[in-house]
């Protein structure tokens, strides 16, 4: 083989090998950072590369994103040394379907079930959890609803607070509930209480808190 010839060869495999398809083969989490390897054909598989999760960046955001066995990713290598590439995901195949086909949705769909969708048509964002969710917020907090908000909770909901606690409206504020408790202690007298000298409802009661018998 001429030098040349070795030459010619040697830049078509680096431009063949430049983009490649394949599918993860196995992942490495304790690497820093973690790294994979690709099955790009039958019996071959690369080295250990790393992949890009999104952002990278310490001085705006940096994302995590981790890689699953049999994911169909993509390598890519500008010196077309498979050795020196790098795996961007992913693609749709029957294993992993789109989880939607819907021109106005973006859609996030975990593998077990839970969903984020986000209609641009409706301005509607739905997170489905499958699972518990938590909210930690080491400052302030405002949410602001022009419309309705409502809130259903099949067990107990406890809401806690070191200081005070404070519920203004411009209408009333309605409790209602099989009893209503106020720091223990025992049952307050209302306008539906029979005085036990009169025998008649007592006549002197608030007309800005209003409570049952």
């Amino acid at each position: 083989m001429s030098e040349m010839d070795y030459i010619v060869r040697d830049m078509q495999r680096r431009m063949a090998n430049m983009i490649k398809r394949g599918r993860i083969h196995s992942v490495d989490f304790s690497m820093e950072p973690p790294r994979v390897r690709v099955q790009y054909a039958e019996k071959a598989v690369t080295g250990w590369l790393p992949w890009s999760s999104g952002r990278a960046s310490s001085q705006h955001r940096t994302d995590w994103e981790p890689l699953a066995i049999g994911e169909q990713v993509l390598i890519i290598s500008e010196s077309g040394d498979l050795a020196l590439g790098v795996v961007f995901p992913s693609f749709p195949d029957a294993t992993s379907p789109v989880p939607s086909t819907s021109p106005d949705e973006h859609v996030s769909r975990y593998e077990d079930g839970t969903t984020f969708t986000y209609n641009r048509k409706t301005h509607t964002l739905t997170p489905d959890i499958k699972g518990h969710m938590k909210l930690n917020i080491t400052g302030n907090m405002t949410a602001t609803v022009e419309g309705t908000a409502d809130i259903a909770v099949t067990k107990t909901a406890t809401v806690t607070s070191e200081a005070d606690i404070k519920a203004e409206a411009k209408g009333d504020v309605i409790a209602d509930g099989k009893q209503v408790k106020l720091n223990g202690g025992k049952g307050v007298v209302t306008g539906e209480c029979v005085c036990h000298f009169t025998g008649k409802p007592h006549g002197d009661i608030s007309v800005k808190v209003i409570a049952g018998k």
